[in-house]
């Protein structure tokens, strides 16, 4: 991701004007900044399904499963706030043939035989609104005792405006940096700001396979595009 945001905002950086208004030649640069923070919100998913041949019959069942578990979620106090309202869904066919032939009074009888399977499954997110471990464990045994598979999907932030501003603070003192070293590389010096751009909002993202994301730590991402005058 990072390469991709760098690599479209060189393009963007190739089409502005060269000079600035008073004709001093211009240095864009890209500026990085991540700001890790503790979440405050715990993604949980949870999904049942149905392996009846028959749709309608599976839609019923999983209907009444998913029902199951959202009652159960309540009891173990979840509210209905953190649960993502609509469920998503999905289907699993799996359709095989084959042709047995056997010897019948000396005869070779061949017959054609036929396997489907179908799968519908159901599933919904709760956002649930703590990292407490003990919490969180709660919830997927009540998720889990209901018949459902549950699992941690990731972490997030009730607001993360706070956080934004710390990345793009970041973005911005990074930008600086690297036109400083560039300006100073070519012999020249670094003049004022004449264009400030951030592209997109700040991404927020966890890595479960970070220790620190396993506690519940949320990386807040931040790309900015600054153009300085430089005087040579």
């Amino acid at each position: 991701m990072k390469w991709l945001v760098i690599a479209f905002c060189i393009m963007i950086a190739a089409a502005l004007p060269a000079g600035a208004a008073g004709g001093n030649p211009t240095l864009t640069v890209v500026g990085e900044g991540t700001a890790s923070v503790p979440a405050d919100i715990a993604i949980i998913s949870a999904s049942v399904h149905s392996g009846d041949g028959n749709m309608t019959a599976a839609s019923a069942a999983v209907q009444e499963k998913m029902a199951l578990v959202i009652d159960a979620l309540k009891v173990a106090g979840v509210k209905d706030d953190e649960i993502v309202p609509g469920q998503s869904s999905g289907v699993t066919s799996y359709q095989s043939t084959s042709r047995v032939c056997k010897r019948v009074n000396n005869s070779t009888v061949c017959e054609n035989g036929s396997t489907s399977l179908s799968s519908l499954e159901r599933s919904i997110v709760i956002r649930l609104k703590s990292t407490d471990e003990t919490r969180i464990n709660h919830v997927l045994d009540a998720a889990r005792s209901a018949g459902a598979e549950a699992e941690v999907a990731g972490y997030g932030l009730s607001d993360p405006s706070k956080a934004a501003t710390q990345a793009r603070g970041k973005a911005v003192a990074n930008a600086k940096d690297n036109a400083l070293a560039m300006a100073a590389a070519e012999g020249m010096r670094l003049g004022k700001v004449v264009d400030i751009s951030d592209y997109g909002y700040p991404m927020a993202s966890t890595d479960l396979t970070d220790g620190s994301a396993q506690l519940g730590t949320v990386d807040v991402k931040s790309y900015v595009l600054v153009t300085y005058e430089i005087e040579i």
